[in-house]
């Protein structure tokens, strides 16, 4: 054995020694800090009293009960449009799904047939960022049947509502009318489904949170109240990083998330929840990079809520424009080319079927009833300081006067 083998031999054998000598005095410094009890880690910092420089309580521990002082948090995993599906997609859409731009464009300007850009590409874009209701050359298929997922938004039941799958009537969806047929808005496979699930988990931007108070039992409480705002951190995840899961934290964005918040009312029966109707609810929407929002009306939600998760719908009336705008500075004519949405046929069809809130000058509605699939995971909310607490407490009042 030479020199050069034994000097290597030996530096591995003083590695290995230090490392098993520093977890051991970690070990003891750990047992240490637990016998002195809760007021030495307190002073440590590390304690139940402690509180950081801002003057915040101390986060809950992982270890900690989901459902503290009446109050849980939840943060959003997933959302997206109520699209009801068949097994067999023939029985949805019987003369297919809808054509989108590169489909429309070869019909329009064949191969061989003289045209200008002018008259071509930069027609049809022209036509995409400023839309109309005119009735255009193509077909717009629309799905059949009598079922939707939904609400009943506005408590009748007419002749143009669908039935739940469970055989609730009077389900107002007619945004599925108009997106049923799009292949791309149908999962699991539609680009829109794919991206805005990819968007919802990487971008801080989507960072939808809900928290309950006044919670005394999260399967029967006639009285909660249910506040909502944008969360500022990553999310928890498995070990391979494509799992989210619950027990993670979050901050409240009090600063570019002020117009966000909104508090509402309302009731847990059997372990669901529902909330009493407010006004508006606009929803951060980023998708391709492209930061958007959504506008709900008399948005109201129903959750089935335990410790560790919320899944169920948020209802409303979409307003049209915003929609429509959100998805072509989201996605373009070319993302919308991959999931076949043709913009213009579709705004088309967003004025024809829209059921709500009608132009005081025109009389044609300017919203249009829908139904989003939600799904959250527990989330403990960080403590916010004194002066923290007062600014949510205001703009909650003056978004939605709770």
């Amino acid at each position: 054995m030479n020199m050069q083998t034994i000097t290597t031999r030996g530096a591995s054998l003083c590695r290995c020694v230090g490392a098993l000598m520093l977890v051991a005095m970690c070990g003891l410094a750990a047992q240490a800090q637990a016998a002195r009890g809760p007021t030495a880690q307190a002073q440590a910092g590390q304690g139940p009293a402690a509180q950081d420089q801002a003057g915040r309580p101390p986060a809950p521990s992982p270890a900690a009960a989901p459902l503290q002082g009446g109050r849980i948090g939840y943060v959003m995993t997933h959302l997206f449009w109520s699209i009801y599906q068949s097994p067999d997609a023939k029985a949805d859409c019987p003369k297919g799904y809808n054509i989108g731009p590169r489909g429309q464009f070869s019909a329009l300007f064949p191969p061989g047939k003289p045209h200008t850009l002018v008259d071509s590409q930069l027609s049809q874009e022209a036509q995409t960022w400023n839309p109309n209701g005119k009735p255009d050359s193509f077909p717009f298929y629309e799905p059949v049947g009598p079922t939707a997922v939904g609400m009943n938004l506005d408590g009748r039941t007419g002749p143009n509502d669908f039935t739940s799958p469970t055989g609730e009537h009077g389900i107002d969806n007619q945004l599925f009318r108009a997106l049923g047929c799009i292949e791309g808005f149908r999962g699991p496979q539609g680009v829109e489904f794919v991206f805005e699930d990819k968007a919802i988990a990487d971008r801080r931007y989507n960072r939808v949170m809900l928290e309950l108070s006044g919670v005394e039992s999260l399967v029967n409480d006639n009285d909660v109240t249910v506040t909502l705002f944008r969360g500022m951190d990553r999310l928890l995840t498995d070990a391979t990083g494509n799992k989210i899961i619950p027990g993670g934290s979050q901050h409240i964005d009090l600063r570019w998330g002020r117009t966000l918040i909104r508090r509402m009312k309302g009731k847990i029966i059997n372990g669901v929840l529902s909330t009493e109707p407010i006004k508006e609810l606009v929803i951060p929407w980023m998708n391709l990079d492209v930061p958007t929002t959504q506008i709900i009306k008399d948005m109201r939600l129903q959750l089935k809520l335990t410790p560790t998760s919320a899944e169920g719908m948020i209802g409303g009336y979409a307003d049209v424009d915003t929609f429509y705008y959100q998805l072509c500075r989201n996605d373009s004519t070319h993302h919308l080319s991959n999931g076949d949405i043709s913009a213009i046929s579709l705004y088309k069809a967003l004025l024809r079927l829209a059921d709500a809130y009608p132009d005081p000058k025109t009389g044609a509605h300017t919203a249009i009833s829908s139904a989003l699939d939600a799904k959250f995971v527990q989330v403990y909310i960080n403590p916010l300081t004194d002066a923290e607490q007062k600014q949510l407490t205001a703009l909650a009042l003056a978004n939605t006067g709770i």
